[in-house]
């Protein structure tokens, strides 16, 4: 995890049936905002960002005061399925904004000791060892996939907006879809090719966007909103239907 200069961690703990669960709430103090804003990540992670000028206390009373909320937006979050029922519930595969998204096909194969991909124009057929770990090895062969794929995605868009980073790198972020450094290197999680077409269209030019604009100014969506349309609406579907698709891959 990434710990800022300006930055101070809480955990908030609460009691629901008799069992106990944790919020880490991660405060940080940003020169670039001027509100403050709270935003519940996952089930378990909260981050409260305000501006330079509020103190400390005032963000951790802000903190407290919405405990209720935390509480009640954390037991809202999906219930956490594997990669394999995910696909078996009809979790399709996106590499690619021409293609579209692909159905996915799990085959185990007792004859095999390392997993295969066959990569048809509907669906993609990931083919597994008998007895061994099939979650970390369903998560190894989507990250791959993503790894693969992703950086053409780039590629792609940046044509579209004349947007061009320094560098692409695909990772397994906790907490976020993507990010963009100031020295123009774009970091992408390995799950938007879990995601609709339109959906990882959105986080892409999202990303390339930054490149123009380093913050979530007017401008920034003004951008954005040059590559697509409706963007706040898209963000807002983002945030909701992303959710189930954040929480796959992983063991902790």
């Amino acid at each position: 995890m990434k710990v800022f200069q300006n930055t101070r961690f809480r955990t908030l703990e609460f009691c629901e049936n008799s069992k106990i669960y944790t919020i880490s709430c991660e405060l940080r103090k940003s020169p670039r905002i001027r509100r403050i804003n709270l935003r519940l990540k996952n089930p378990h992670y909260a981050l409260l960002t305000f501006p330079s000028r509020m103190s400390w206390r005032t963000a951790e009373e802000f903190l407290l005061a919405q405990g209720n909320w935390l509480q009640r937006k954390s037991l809202e979050f999906p219930s956490r399925i594997s990669l394999a029922q995910h696909f078996a519930k009809g979790g399709k595969i996106c590499l690619s904004p021409e293609i579209g998204e692909r159905t996915v096909r799990i085959e185990h194969n007792k004859t095999i000791d390392r997993p295969s991909i066959h990569l048809g124009n509907q669906e993609i057929e990931i083919n597994l060892p008998v007895g061994q770990n099939e979650e970390l090895i369903i998560k190894e062969t989507c990250w791959k996939l993503a790894r693969q794929f992703l950086p053409g995605w780039i590629e792609w868009a940046q044509m579209q907006c004349g947007l061009f980073p320094q560098r692409v790198r695909v990772g397994d972020q906790r907490t976020r879809w993507g990010s963009c450094s100031p020295k123009g290197t774009i970091s992408l999680n390995w799950r938007i090719i879990l995601l609709s077409k339109e959906l990882g269209n959105y986080v892409v030019f999202h990303e390339l966007a930054h490149l123009a604009e380093m913050n979530h100014s007017s401008k920034f969506w003004g951008k954005l909103e040059q590559f697509v349309a409706n963007a706040r609406l898209v963000d807002r579907e983002l945030t909701q239907a992303g959710k189930p698709v954040f929480a796959l891959g992983r063991t902790e």
